[in-house]
């Protein structure tokens, strides 16, 4: 048995052996090889049957490296360095320490910088999210989160000093080239501004590179569709025969939104002076499960009116706290959709929710309703969004004169030229 320090196939030179004897007195090397020695006219070949090296300990006595032998003869160096084990591959045992030392430097001059240049955007944004969600409502979090998402996604290992005004630019053009709407870009840049203005506050940044920059022009709205003209009659055909046909017909004639709808009370009912109060609304956590809110706006806090057809319609309940369309307990998202969509499907009804608030505002439009009287009875926060509807209602009614005059007059011309000719 010998103690060698060479590879375990070493080739003569001169028909001499160069062998590298170890001093073993004082563990000079720390290397142990038990070998067998064959000899043949050209080569030495020394077969390893165990190879080991003492772990290294550190100042609490636990094993912190290992020493492997490959079968391609090369050494492995394991080490926890930061909590995580990592692997160091050479062919000498100074080699792989050297590669495991350089790491280690490399390791440390990331950490300086990291603190010099304080938080990554991902850091910032999770703080940020943390002390917003609670504040929103259920309906905010979800297009909130989406925004925050997106915003990781592209700067999430940036420090939020290192971020430009133009990088902010350039990342939100990628949305207007994909084919986003307005309104998302300026949901997602607000978001940003909302997050970077976080880190100012924390100290991070000494300003908010979002501030100022120009918002890229994604695609226009699109026009949501009128409601069909037989569906108002599908409804009304329809509507005592069950609590989502009566819901339905309630939205189509009252205005209201599903979620206002949904979280009607008995209480809110006022028979004598024929009103609804609408003071809550019906949202939906992440969970799916109903969660009771204030109307989307202020402005949602109003009184319906209700008329006759509507009153007939209205189920009567002795519990003040009942909800009038689901007196068992509010439903799930997944089952006022689906209990909806059972009802429509069942009588081809394809309005939405939002296309018989549009049908009601077009009632009102056709009755001649001063728009600031449309704008309380509808909900809406400011009086141009029910000028944008009355606008679109007029064009479409102007449209529909000119579809019914532009036959009689081409018809009236020909006739003309009939008689001309003859």
């Amino acid at each position: 048995m010998f103690l060698y320090k060479n590879a375990p196939v070493l080739q003569h030179q001169d028909s001499r052996f160069v062998v590298d004897i170890l001093d073993t007195q004082n563990n000079a090397h720390p290397y142990f090889y038990f070998m067998t020695l064959f000899l043949d006219c050209k080569y030495l070949i020394v077969q390893i049957s165990h190879y080991a090296r003492p772990q290294q300990e550190d100042a609490h006595g636990k094993k912190r490296t290992k020493y492997t032998l490959r079968k391609d003869g090369r050494i492995v160096l394991s080490d926890t360095i930061n909590g995580e084990r990592k692997y160091f591959y050479g062919k000498t045992d100074k080699e792989v320490e050297q590669k495991r030392d350089d790491y280690i430097r490399e390791c440390e001059k990331h950490a300086n910088e990291a603190a010099g240049k304080g938080r990554t955007f991902e850091a910032v944004a999770a703080d940020w999210w943390e002390q917003c969600e609670p504040r929103l409502s259920p309906n905010t979090v979800c297009g909130y989160r989406t925004a925050k998402n997106r915003a990781v996604d592209a700067f999430g290992g940036q420090y939020v000093t290192d971020i430009t005004g133009h990088q902010i630019v350039v990342f939100l053009q990628r949305f207007a080239a994909r084919g986003y709407s307005q309104k998302v870009i300026n949901n997602t840049k607000s978001v940003m501004r909302q997050i970077l203005n976080y880190a100012f506050l924390c100290g991070d940044i000494d300003a908010n590179p979002c501030i100022g920059i120009p918002t890229p022009k994604g695609n226009p709205r699109v026009p949501r569709k009128p409601t069909p003209p037989d569906d108002l009659q599908k409804i009304e055909e329809s509507k005592t025969e069950s609590l989502f046909a009566r819901m339905s017909y309630f939205m189509a004639y009252t205005g209201a939104r599903r979620g206002e709808a949904a979280a009607l009370k008995q209480k809110d009912i006022d028979l004598t002076t024929r009103t609804a109060c609408v003071a809550r609304a019906v949202a939906y956590s992440d969970t799916r499960k109903p969660v009771l809110k204030s109307p989307k706006t202020e402005a949602g806090v109003r009184y319906l009116d209700l008329p006759d057809n509507v009153i007939e319609i209205l189920p009567h309940y002795d519990d003040p706290e009942t909800f009038i369309f689901f007196p068992d307990g509010l439903p799930t998202k997944t089952e006022l959709e689906s209990g909806l969509k059972k009802y429509q499907q069942s009588h081809g009804i394809q309005s939405t929710a939002h296309q018989l608030r549009h049908a009601y505002a077009s009632m009102l439009h056709s009755a001649n309703i001063d728009v600031k009287d449309a704008q309380y009875l509808l909900g809406h926060s400011t009086i141009a969004m029910t000028q944008d509807i009355y606008t679109d209602l007029e064009d479409k009614r102007k449209q529909q004169v000119h579809n019914k005059v532009n036959p009689v007059s081409y018809t009236h011309l020909r006739a003309h030229e009939t008689t001309l000719h003859l």
